[in-house]
């Protein structure tokens, strides 16, 4: 229960900040790209462990994807641009935290 409280927080946060006015646009910056992965692989690895097996988990990661890309199509509608670059970012940052979620329930399996 614990971890879907954090990940209610932080996918409040990640909508919060995604669908406030912004810059938009621009030149490819490894910051912004960086903020997007960080933010989708915390959302992914979060709900991975909450997961009760690796299919749900891969379910939410592949949801919490396709929910990055719409967010990236609404921006455009609240002053800020759409970028695939942003969008693929969260996609890699959904990806990592499925992988890293299975790697540490495993190892809380083998763990006495």
């Amino acid at each position: 229960m614990f971890l879907w409280v954090l990940f209610a927080v932080a996918a409040a946060a990640v909508l919060y900040f995604t669908l406030q006015p912004g810059p938009g646009g621009g030149p490819f910056t490894w910051w912004d790209k960086l903020q997007h992965f960080t933010a989708y692989f915390t959302l992914s690895a979060l709900a991975g462990l909450a997961a009760r097996s690796w299919r749900e988990a891969l379910l939410y990661a592949v949801l919490l994807a396709v929910a990055g890309y719409l967010l990236e199509i609404v921006q455009s509608y609240v002053g800020r641009s759409y970028d695939l670059a942003d969008a693929a970012a969260n996609a890699l940052g959904c990806a990592a935290g499925f992988l890293i979620s299975r790697v540490v329930a495993s190892l809380r399996r083998r763990t006495p």
